[in-house]
């Protein structure tokens, strides 16, 4: 829910009643995910759903609403999550009801 907010392990375990540390090891057991790459893919789903239905008005509004401090990160987070560039994926999802859209007339 606060995705986008500023979150710090040590906020996060503060909240579950634990220490960082033990936060940790119980979040990767339970999950298979460190805490930070969970909350990386959490936010970089949301971007995705936001360049797709055009919600806001370029990438890197995107990518600060999503909780990214720097456009750098997130496209470098973003590649590594998805494969491409979030203007490689957006000209691919572009591309590809275009052709979606040909195919049906």
């Amino acid at each position: 829910m606060h995705y986008g907010d500023e979150l710090t392990l040590q906020d996060v375990a503060k909240v579950a009643f634990m220490t960082p540390e033990s936060f940790c090891r119980y979040f990767k057991k339970h999950t298979g995910h460190t805490f930070v790459s969970f909350l990386n893919e959490v936010r970089i789903n949301e971007a995705c759903k936001n360049l797709i239905t055009h919600r806001f008005e370029n990438i890197n509004s995107i990518a600060y609403k999503c909780g990214f401090k720097s456009i750098t990160n997130f496209n470098r987070v973003f590649k590594l999550v998805i494969g491409v560039t979030p203007k490689v994926y957006l000209d691919n999802y572009h591309n590809n009801i275009v052709i979606l859209n040909r195919t049906a007339s």
